[in-house]
């Protein structure tokens, strides 16, 4: 997953939390910003929470968390200085005051922050780490990290595999490919092929899928392995006559998690299939050579 893509499921995953959620997710990114240092506050008898929801003792680190829905500029501005005041009062050597809400404070908000809050308290650093920058920070951190703050285990896009596919001119050489073969791939036809070549292509795709079903039971007979071959070669006969050539190509602990694949007029169309054990088929127009263009065909696995 690109950093964009991570940035943006962290503020979904943010924007969705309320109340004792969201501060547990603040508790969660304070123990990952400052290991060893951060110390969770809940609120307890008649004093509450002192103001504080949590703080780092050592980096004299104050934080104040909270879950905003639009709120009033007057209610927001009330909310700020209560909580900033409150926690000078009750707290020693406060070197950085930090807000953390899930959304973006209004304007007006965030001037009366630095109009009236910092000069009013100019040894305290006062921050507001807002629905933005608070996606920001938890995004540069590892993905473990990222994932034990927003609780959700993020899932990186699978990487690309390189087939190369070999073109497949009998039956010998395809048998390898179908036989045991525990899934397909859907297929496309070239979006120019005429009724009789998709008619031809289907039924060589719906053959290769017969033959394949029931391999398992023909392996222990040579003589049985040795008809579907030559029945599979004559299949491949058929298609040369229509200018087509078969290409194919295995990868092994392919697992069962491809997506459809594509077809096109060229050397470069296809209709794919696939097996457990990596198994990949193209049919393509073959121009008139026997043997394709040595080319490595990309999927995603």
């Amino acid at each position: 997953m690109d950093l964009n893509s991570l940035r943006k499921l962290v503020e979904g995953q943010l924007l969705r939390m309320e109340g004792n959620t969201f501060q547990d997710c603040m508790d969660r990114l304070g123990l990952e910003l400052y290991p060893g240092d951060y110390q969770p506050v809940r609120a307890a008898g008649p004093k509450g929470d002192t103001k504080n929801d949590g703080y780092c003792p050592k980096a004299r680190v104050f934080f104040a968390a909270h879950a905003t829905r639009g709120e009033r500029i007057d209610k927001a501005k009330t909310k700020i200085r209560g909580d900033l005041e409150g926690c000078l009062q009750e707290h020693r050597e406060v070197k950085v005051w930090r807000f953390l809400t899930n959304d973006t404070l209004p304007g007006e908000v965030d001037q009366f922050i630095d109009n009236e809050l910092r000069p009013l308290h100019p040894s305290v650093t006062i921050e507001v780490w807002g629905l933005k920058t608070l996606a920001d920070e938890i995004s540069k951190l590892k993905r473990a990290q990222v994932d034990r703050i927003i609780d959700v285990v993020t899932v990186d896009e699978p990487e690309f595999e390189i087939v190369v596919l070999s073109h497949m001119k009998t039956g010998r050489d395809l048998w390898p490919i179908l036989s045991g073969c525990l899934g397909w791939l859907p297929h496309e036809e070239p979006d120019d092929c005429t009724d009789e070549e998709q008619d031809l292509i289907d039924g060589a795709v719906q053959s290769f899928r017969d033959w394949s079903d029931i391999s398992g039971d023909i392996e222990f007979s040579s003589s049985s392995v040795r008809d579907a071959q030559r029945s599979i070669t004559a299949i491949l006969d058929e298609l040369a006559k229509k200018a087509l050539a078969l290409y194919s190509a295995t990868l092994d602990n392919y697992p069962l998690t491809g997506g459809p694949g594509t077809a096109a007029r060229s050397g470069d169309s296809g209709v794919y299939a696939a097996r457990a054990a990596g198994g990949v088929m193209m049919v393509s127009y073959s121009t008139g050579v026997n043997r394709p263009r040595r080319r490595c065909r990309r999927r995603r696995w």
